[in-house]
């Protein structure tokens, strides 16, 4: 990639555009409200779900999620690993944007632990000056590398912790920090209904060359119920979360599964709040230890739909 040399009076327009091209990339894709607030958001990747199984159901996982995920979702689910659990997804979204994520956990008596990675990348962006001069290309990318601790405190009741080191480079400028996630879940006395809490993406500001930027934070309260359906020899899993995010609208995420024997499952979801995300469908496909997930996201904008897979693996 040829080098492009830099003016120092284009310095302040130049990081505002760099600090915007993965707010372009991922921002846009959840909701533009992401650049409403007075202070600029960045690392608006910590808003992307992972799995197909959750954004099949809108999103809706807080008091879900029990594998790898839960380093995600809630880490008080990691308490409630059953084994080995292994879990790999892919979001494949406009223009070459892509997002992986990559767990692992596993449960020992009462605790349960996890470590993962995710990343948001893109290799080609155009540079360009305030009057729409091309300057040139670069990349981005986005990571957090992250571990997590989930605790059975007593009977029906977890909690949960993950901590993540995150980085964005934009060209050849770095900015560091770190954050925090806190989660709990309660088994009611109601049979097959959970609540979820959780506060996630708790941090200090982060600093890209002269802008200070805060990471998404955000406030969660969910529930889930399962209803088994014994004439279709199957379960009806029913969810929903509502969402806080700092300098945002309240958001809601709806969404239910029905599982079939543990063969396979079909999931559908919404999300009210966003202004380009909204109704989502799926499905998986259980094969012993292999859990396989397809999940369409409708993207109502000129960026195109969003497209999720996802691979897992129980070791027992």
């Amino acid at each position: 990639m040829a080098k492009v040399k830099r003016n120092p009076m284009m310095l302040h327009g130049s990081v505002i555009s760099w600090v915007l091209a993965p707010l372009l990339a991922s921002g846009m894709i959840l909701s533009a409200s992401a650049i409403q607030a007075e202070e600029i958001t960045g690392l608006t990747f910590l808003k992307i779900g992972v799995g197909a199984r959750a954004s099949a159901m809108g999103s809706a996982h807080l008091a879900v999620a029990s594998d790898a995920t839960s380093l995600y979702w809630n880490p008080a689910g990691l308490a409630l690993v059953e084994g080995l659990d292994l879990h790999l997804s892919h979001n494949e979204w406009f223009q070459d944007v892509r997002y992986e994520f990559l767990s692992v956990a596993k449960r020992w008596g009462a605790h349960g632990f996890g470590v993962g990675f995710s990343g948001l990348y893109m290799d080609e962006l155009e540079r360009r000056d305030e009057y729409g001069n091309l300057l040139g290309h670069f990349g981005f990318y986005d990571i957090a590398v992250c571990g997590g601790w989930g605790m059975n405190v007593k009977p029906g009741v977890y909690v949960g912790t993950s901590v993540k080191m995150l980085v964005e480079q934009i060209d050849d400028v770095t900015a560091t920090g770190f954050a925090v996630d806190l989660g709990t879940r309660y088994e009611t006395p109601v049979p097959n209904l959970a609540l979820g809490l959780g506060v996630f993406n708790v941090g200090p500001k982060m600093k890209f060359l002269v802008e200070e930027f805060d990471i998404p934070r955000s406030f969660s309260c969910g529930a889930s119920y399962t209803l088994p359906i014994e004439s279709w020899s199957g379960d009806l899993l029913m969810a929903a979360d509502a969402v806080f995010y700092k300098g945002e609208d309240s958001k809601a995420h709806v969404g239910a599964e029905y599982n079939f024997k543990n063969l396979a499952s079909l999931g559908l979801g919404y999300k009210f709040g966003y202004d380009v995300e909204g109704f989502s469908v799926g499905a998986g496909l259980f094969r012993g230890p292999l859990r396989f997930g397809y999940a369409y996201s409708v993207i109502g904008s000129e960026l195109g739909d969003a497209h999720r897979v996802s691979l897992s693996y129980a070791l027992y």
